[in-house]
């Protein structure tokens, strides 16, 4: 491959290098913020030799080039362009893609804590309702006010989440939130005659389970944390960096940024209660019939702030929950569909139990795991949830809790009208999705692709006509088909064929005996190359690019030789979910057109001793 025909190929096809804001790269991408992203030609593109194909999403505009990726965008920098990377965190919040982005990372660490509270108050309710607990017992006041936890501390959980997306001290954050909600800051705020702080009056706002005042302020606090770790000297850093931010930091967010925040907070939920009183059948129907389009892009967590400023405000929410369990609805529908109607025992299983899921509020394994699949479900989840949402806005529906499910319906029995409305709603979603999904899709569009037959049968046959090469396992784990893996360049094939694994330890070992071809700046990926020639990527997780090697620890230097077995990497699985990504294995062969076939185990779950893939030279 000529690299730098490619990169020069490329460059004029983007729109030239006015056009680029920056360019960063994976494991096997060229990923471009574009500032008019019409002006390239992804047609072109995709024909152009040594391409793969073209992804658009996240706001990047993602050129598929494979192993060879990192000599692409080393002759991009050859021709002028500057490295994405230092520009990555300028650029970032000056885009509504970087915004949303920005707010959606910031609130997905958070989301358990929200969940928790919110499921505990559904569970409370139904204890109470069925007579098994009184809402006046000692019990129920205790639980209640640990459910009230997870919103009432909300700057806190928030100011963690939100230094560490600015890259500063977390546990600063976590601090300026603690000032905000502190018990005695709140009493010395509302007595009688106010307060004052260097001779200003201090307004007197409530701050608890806010999330505008938090946000303003980590930002103006991560201005000042990197002033002092700028100018101040590194052995009196430990003392004066926190010292000076948090000094400065409070009495700007006390008295102008905190009171900001609430202002804007206010206007939000003013802005919604407008929406909700003139154009609410319309407001809810749209949101129920994207929701499911939300969730697929990450933007659902967007909708925090918006949803946490409505509860603050008026303690319930008559848009986005009753959208968003519209939502869940229609994807149990689809699901339930899909199981009932095939005949394959593959996809029965995966009917059911997704459709169990998505009942339970997690609707992103029905939605990868059906619903993109098949495709044509997609338009039943539209218009049934577009009408389910229309019926919730008629009515009037109101959530009392931040909680989208089916196990969260008895929370919406502050009156009985609303109770049933909202399980009218659901029914009404349900049905229709149930009833679209079964006359879209045929049966043949839930025939099994692979049998284990087959698969056995092909192995035979394409093992007695040339010499195999075993490639083991590199982690323990449930082994997943790639083609089901949720990114487009690996399940289609256009990197390789290949399989990947759901670790179950979070380590990495050398699948065959290699050498170390690669190591990726960001420590998500490998590249190895067997002594038998056989070119193997391990990439660990969708997007991690974007955590810069946070949560990988790399045990082994390129050019090193590694036998099977040994210890290449170590990744923290729980951190990168946190971090709201995918922490899926996946090992490909990178040069499968050398070779007659590569073919995949059919074993289940696999441990590092076992094969996982079968190279046929």
């Amino acid at each position: 491959m000529n690299y730098k025909e490619l990169a020069s190929t490329l460059l004029k096809n983007v729109g030239g290098k006015e056009n680029i804001e920056k360019v960063i790269h994976c494991a096997t991408r060229l990923r471009f913020t574009l500032k008019e992203e019409g002006k390239a030609r992804a047609d072109v593109i995709k024909e152009t030799k040594g391409v793969s194909g073209v992804v658009k999403g996240n706001g990047q505009f993602q050129i598929i080039i494979g192993p060879d990726v990192a000599s692409v965008y080393d002759e991009l920098m050859k021709l002028g362009i500057r490295s994405g990377e230092d520009l990555e965190t300028k650029k970032k919040g000056k885009t509504f893609d970087g915004l949303l982005d920005f707010i959606a990372s910031c609130f997905t660490p958070v989301v358990a804590v929200i969940t928790a509270g919110g499921m505990l108050q559904v569970l409370l309710s139904i204890l109470s309702m069925a007579g098994i607990l009184s809402d006046t017992s000692n019990t129920y006041l205790v639980l209640y006010q640990v459910s009230q936890a997870a919103f009432y501390f909300m700057p806190i959980y928030l100011g963690y989440s939100i230094a560490n997306k600015f890259k500063i001290d977390p546990f600063l954050g976590m601090l300026l939130g603690g000032v905000l909600v502190l018990p005695g800051m709140t009493s010395l705020l509302s007595q009688e005659n106010g307060v004052t702080l260097f001779g200003l009056t201090v307004q007197n706002v409530t701050y608890s389970a806010s999330v505008v005042p938090i946000l303003l302020g980590v930002w103006f606090m991560s201005y000042i944390y990197k002033f002092a770790d700028k100018f101040v000297p590194n052995f009196l850093k430990f003392i004066l960096r926190p010292l000076i931010t948090i000094a400065i930091s409070a009495p700007v967010v006390l008295l102008l940024l905190g009171p900001l925040g609430t202002y804007i907070g206010n206007y939000i939920a003013d802005f919604l209660s407008f929406l909700m009183n003139g154009y609410a059948p319309l407001a809810v129907m749209f949101m129920g019939a994207f929701a499911q389009l939300l969730v697929m892009t990450g933007m659902h967590y967007c909708l925090m702030p918006i949803l946490m400023a409505t509860f603050t405000s008026f303690g319930y929410d008559n848009l986005i929950v009753p959208g968003m369990l519209v939502g869940i609805a229609s994807e149990a529908g689809v699901c339930l569909a899909v199981a009932l109607k095939s005949k394959d025992s593959e996809w029965k299983q995966l009917g059911f139990s997704t459709a169990i899921t998505s009942c339970m509020g997690i609707s992103e394994p029905a939605l990868y795991g059906v619903t993109l699949k098949l495709k044509k479900p997609l338009i039943a989840i539209i218009v049934s949830g577009a009408c389910g949402g229309l019926y919730a806005g008629l009515t009037g529906v109101k959530a009392y809790a931040l909680v989208a499910s089916f196990a969260a319906l008895p929370t919406f029995m502050v009156t009985m009208p609303n109770f049933v409305n909202a399980c009218i709603s659901v029914a009404t979603t349900l049905v229709i999705a149930f009833c679209m999904t079964w006359f879209l899709v045929k049966r043949e569009d839930l025939s099994p692709k692979n049998t284990k037959n087959n698969e056995k049968v092909n192995q035979e046959t394409t093992v007695s006509i040339g010499k195999e090469a075993v490639i083991h396992a590199s982690t323990d784990g449930n082994v997943v088909a790639l083609s089901d893996v949720n990114d487009p360049a690996f399940a289609s094939g256009a990197l390789g064929k290949g399989i990947a694994v759901e670790s179950a330890n979070g380590r990495i070992v050398s699948p065959a005996n290699a050498t170390v071809t690669t190591i990726f700046p960001t420590k998500h990926a490998i590249g190895l190359t067997t002594d038998e020639g056989v070119e193997i990527l391990i990439h660990v997780g969708i997007n991690t690019v974007n955590l810069n090697g946070e949560g990988f620890e790399v045990l082994i230097r390129e050019n090193q030789k590694v036998k099977q077995g040994d210890y290449l990497l170590n990744f923290d699985e729980k951190y990168i979910r946190e971090k709201g990504y995918d922490p899926i294995v996946i090992v490909v062969v990178t040069n499968t057109d050398s070779y007659l076939d590569v073919i995949p185990t059919i074993q289940k779950q696999v441990t590092s001793t076992d094969g996982l893939l079968t190279v046929i030279v």
